[in-house]
């Protein structure tokens, strides 16, 4: 079925040739937008950015592939011009001085922000469904969940109200919830992205995410913000040696599926490879990370844990008050066991090699289920990505006959986040090609700038 979503480069494409406007295009998004219920949290009342945009387009001089083109960003990240809740009570009225650095670098790109997406409170959860102000329903099936955290920036997309979302993964956070609403999602190498004005959940770990409508859609992005290599129509002459990871050792040796796990296409033809061990066993990636995620979180909400307990969504205070307990030696003998498992990891694999992992082992859970339930299995595969601070795109992909979406990871080393991009958009081309897509028509009106 064909997916009549707009991308970046189709709708800039009609900005040039004058099939319609920023202006037009960004009351479409915002109408949008101010109609997909708990998806926005926050929605602009104006056009001035898009009203900027059409006056180069009109001189001939925008600014990037990104003039005009609506955009969502998550609502943990620095909006000067609108309220940033982190999805919590506790900040339901913020309204920050500055923008945060990536929305300054959109801005000067000629994005048009149109509204603050929902999130899991404070990040803190993979499914999406402890927030504020409503859980945001899978656009494929609303009796499930989105994924978290980064929930409505991810169904922004899926839902066609924009073509390229902002996100944050400090687990998962980005990847999960594309995966579970069939979009892509990018997790680039530690630091690549400025994290400043982005509320953390825990510094050693939090990057901010981009979610597109198509790989092109992330590469074109990260391009007009003025990062190098990321070219989206550069000639591609790497020969990637792709590699099908085994195992997730991002389970606790207890953890258990319970739902059927989510098949690979059986379109690609890679080589199986393992995981490495460090004296015959995996490494405990779930422990490790959350000795230091739990703490770090702890730490910096520990001033309103008590005076605004009674704001904090019940699950979230629960886990934040979990980090109490964790003492600065658990941390940094946590911290050294991660420097030992990402040096071996480094060793273990080649600069070409491309790692190809399920991006979620299940299908997205229902709604039903109780808040956090799942959750380590939802991002086990994820996890061990951001620990070791290996970039990582989500490709999404269908089953004939099953309506939700699936996705497929691609990881590669730090710093070779341009080549992951490129390897991904050779996968979702290969995937267009050769398998019959069952993708359901469009959960809302898919044409929206005609």
């Amino acid at each position: 079925m064909t997916d009549h979503r707009e991308t970046l480069s189709t709708l800039g494409t009609k900005f040039r040739n004058g099939t319609t406007t920023a202006v037009e295009a960004s009351r479409t998004a915002r109408q949008a937008a101010k109609a997909a219920g708990p998806v926005f949290i926050t929605v602009i009342d104006h056009d001035r950015a898009a009203q900027d945009s059409d006056a180069l387009f009109s001189a001939g001089t925008p600014r990037s592939a990104l003039e005009g083109i609506p955009i969502a960003v998550k609502d943990v990240i620095d909006t000067a011009d609108m309220r940033t809740t982190m999805g919590s009570n506790v900040y339901a009225d913020h309204q920050p001085e500055h923008d945060a650095a990536i929305v300054a670098q959109l801005r000067r790109a000629g994005a048009n922000i149109i509204g603050k997406a929902n999130t899991h409170e404070f990040s803190y959860g993979i499914r999406g469904d402890t927030s504020a102000f409503g859980v945001v329903p899978n656009p494929y099936d609303e009796s499930r969940v989105s994924g978290g955290s980064s929930s409505g920036s991810a169904a922004a997309v899926a839902q066609g109200i924009v073509p390229v979302a902002i996100g944050t993964d400090t687990a998962g956070s980005t990847r999960v919830p594309a995966a579970l609403c069939g979009v892509v999602g990018f997790k680039p190498t530690f630091d690549l992205l400025d994290t400043d004005g982005v509320f953390p959940l825990a510094r050693s770990f939090d990057t901010v995410g981009l979610l597109g409508t198509t790989v092109r859609d992330v590469l074109a992005t990260l391009d007009a913000l003025g990062l190098e290599g990321f070219e989206p129509d550069a000639e591609d002459t790497e020969q990637f040696e792709f590699r099908m990871l085994q195992g997730n050792p991002g389970l606790s040796a207890d953890a258990e599926i319970v739902s059927p796990e989510v098949p690979l296409p059986e379109v690609l033809d890679a080589p199986a490879i393992e995981h490495p061990t460090i004296r015959g066993e995996y490494a405990d990636f779930r422990g490790l990370f959350n000795i230091v995620r739990s703490r770090e979180a702890y730490l910096l909400h520990e001033p309103y844990l008590e005076t605004y307990a009674d704001q904090y969504q019940e699950l979230t205070l629960t886990r934040l008050r979990n980090g109490r307990d964790i003492s600065d030696a658990d941390v940094d003998e946590a911290q050294a066991s991660i420097d030992e498992v990402n040096q071996l990891y480094l060793d273990t694999f080649d600069d070409h090699q491309m790692l190809l992992t399920p991006t979620v082992p299940i299908d997205a859970p229902s709604q039903n289920e109780a808040p956090g339930e799942g959750s380590e299995v939802l991002v086990s595969q994820s996890v061990i990505w951001n620990m070791l601070g290996w970039p990582a795109v989500s490709i999404p992909y269908w089953i004939p006959g099953d309506p939700l979406p699936k996705g497929l990871q691609v990881i590669g080393k730090p710093g070779r986040d341009a080549a992951v991009l490129r390897a991904g958009q050779q996968l979702e081309q290969l995937l267009a090609e050769r398998v019959e897509t069952m993708r359901p028509a469009q959960p809302q009106a898919t044409e929206l700038y005609d």
